[in-house]
């Protein structure tokens, strides 16, 4: 059993109301978050990433300071007022990629924040996908995988929205390498994969995944979602009984054993992901998640491209 898939601290969602609730509420923030990007229907611009420069327009607040034109800005003093205005870069985004989004909604999934985080990645990056005419294809993880072909990014949020508000359709505990025979069907040219999951899979199932991508040469993207008692000790000094919420598993030791075993773990699946040049980023709850929404779209963007110069 992999140690990460234990909980010391985890806030089950308790009726299908309030995981319906706040699945539509996340989805509608991040597809908000999208909408802010300056990634136009048409134009396809997105703010400091990109294929090809566009454009320049004026600084605004909700920015990232990283893409400011310096050179530029030091220009443009204004004669009237004694101050300069901040200049940014807005470049062009290759349009349209087939995309193979996966989405962990089995039992490991289906905590407060987690969900919460899931959602938002799920809606944000389905948004800016929409925008630049990907093709999706959709599979799910719960009792078993599940495949949706052909959809737009928004029409593919929806089906996510309808998996969680009919619960029924939702938990169980499938792993990463059932799924590698249906990446490997629907993977062709010009896709890319991005998987929103979590730590709780044994080192196998990515290691699974690794070989598809180098065997495949496709580019793909892993967030790995976490609440931070996942990860870090809550108490020094106890012994605990967690329990997996997939298998109903207890494992009773002295915390400070499980949650060594548990770090390794973590460590083994980045050092895994590294070495496979998979882009990957942990992201712990929902406030994590809105702090970072310019680095969750931007690794999205990011491996799209990556494919542009392998063929």
């Amino acid at each position: 059993m992999c140690p990460t898939a234990t909980y010391s601290r985890s806030v089950k969602l308790s009726s299908q109301s309030s995981s319906c609730s706040l699945a539509r509420t996340y989805a509608s923030l991040g597809q908000a978050a999208a909408t802010a990007m300056e990634l136009g229907l048409n134009r396809s611009r997105f703010l400091g990433i990109g294929l090809e420069y566009a454009d320049f327009r004026e600084y605004q607040e909700s920015d990232d300071v990283k893409y400011v034109d310096w050179t530029l800005s030091a220009r443009s003093l204004d004669t009237a007022t004694g101050e300069y205005k901040l200049y940014t870069k807005v470049f062009h985004v290759e349009k349209m990629k087939n995309i193979i989004f996966v989405a962990d909604l089995t039992d490991s999934m289906l905590i407060e924040e987690k969900l919460a985080a899931l959602f938002y990645i799920s809606s944000l990056l389905l948004e800016l996908s929409h925008r630049l005419s990907d093709r999706i294809s959709l599979v799910t993880l719960t009792h078993g995988p599940r495949v949706y072909r052909a959809l737009r990014g928004r029409e593919a949020i929806r089906v996510l929205e309808n998996i969680i508000c009919r619960e029924r359709e939702a938990r169980g505990s499938t792993r990463i390498n059932e799924i590698i025979d249906i990446l490997r069907a629907y993977t062709g040219k010009n896709t890319a994969i991005t998987i929103i999951t979590d730590y709780a899979h044994e080192i196998e199932e990515f290691a699974a995944l690794t070989r598809l991508k180098r065997a495949m040469m496709i580019p793909a993207a892993v967030y790995l979602i976490f609440q931070r008692w996942e990860i870090e000790q809550p108490v020094d000094n106890a012994t605990a009984t967690l329990i997996d919420p997939e298998t109903l598993t207890p494992i009773t030791d002295r915390l400070e054993e499980i949650y060594k075993a548990i770090k390794a773990h973590v460590s083994h699946v980045q050092a895994l992901l590294s070495a496979a040049r998979i882009n990957h980023l942990p992201v712990q709850g929902i406030s994590d998640a809105k702090a970072r929404t310019v680095k969750i779209a931007e690794t999205y963007l990011k491996t799209r491209q990556m494919h542009v110069a392998s063929i």
